[in-house]
């Protein structure tokens, strides 16, 4: 590991952070302007990732790039809490999580809704189960280290929480034929948005606390 270490010694964690959601946005912005007739309560990140928009390739692109660099920063971050005291073995199982969850996002990319269903929504289980046991031992992890506030450590069970609820409404939708699909869409777009903040907010705390 010590030869990971080095690339942080040289690029801060958090910058991993800030350019992965830059290019995210770079993909899915121009992506959401040419889908016609869009709306957060019609169209899916995944269906932006697909064959029915004309830049899916471009955004998919962008996506799967946006999870290498989030590998990066959640081990660079795994690095930060060993710095802060964080008992090693308990930061390498959080870590695991976090890779586990960055796999299941770099599946979402590769394998489209419409080409690959099987394997995209595979990806999707992989991505929120190991995001919300992840977020869920920041969140014992931060509570249980004074160096982080309690809000801090809160934050975690808060984006946790819009994981579940996706998560929940994806599967009773799925049981439920009838369940209303603009709801389970909007609470993706709730999730994608609580997601997005909680890397730019850790890239910040790390950034302002090295």
């Amino acid at each position: 590991m010590e030869s990971f270490k080095k690339i942080y010694d040289k690029i801060h964690a958090s910058y991993f952070s800030f350019i992965g959601l830059a290019i995210f946005f770079i993909g899915i912005i121009p992506a959401m302007i040419v889908q016609e007739n869009f709306n957060i309560f019609t169209y899916t990140i995944s269906d932006l990732g697909s064959p029915i928009n004309s830049l899916y390739i471009f955004f998919d692109i962008c996506w799967f790039i946006t999870g290498i660099f989030m590998i990066f920063f959640l081990l660079g971050f795994t690095f930060y809490l060993q710095e802060k005291g964080v008992e090693s073995k308990m930061t390498w199982i959080t870590f695991l999580f976090t890779f586990l969850s960055a796999v299941g996002l770099l599946g979402l990319a590769a394998f489209n809704k419409i080409n690959a269903p099987g394997l995209h929504e595979l990806s999707q289980y992989l991505f929120f189960f190991t995001g919300i046991v992840y977020l869920i031992l920041y969140f014992v992890i931060e509570l249980k280290n004074t160096e982080f506030s309690k809000l801090q450590a809160w934050f975690n069970l808060i984006v946790a929480f819009f994981f579940m609820l996706y998560l929940l409404l994806f599967i009773i939708s799925k049981i439920i034929k009838t369940f209303p699909t603009g709801v389970r869409i909007f609470t993706e777009w709730l999730f994608l948005s609580a997601n997005l903040l909680w890397f730019f907010e850790n890239g910040v705390l790390i950034l302002i606390k090295k």
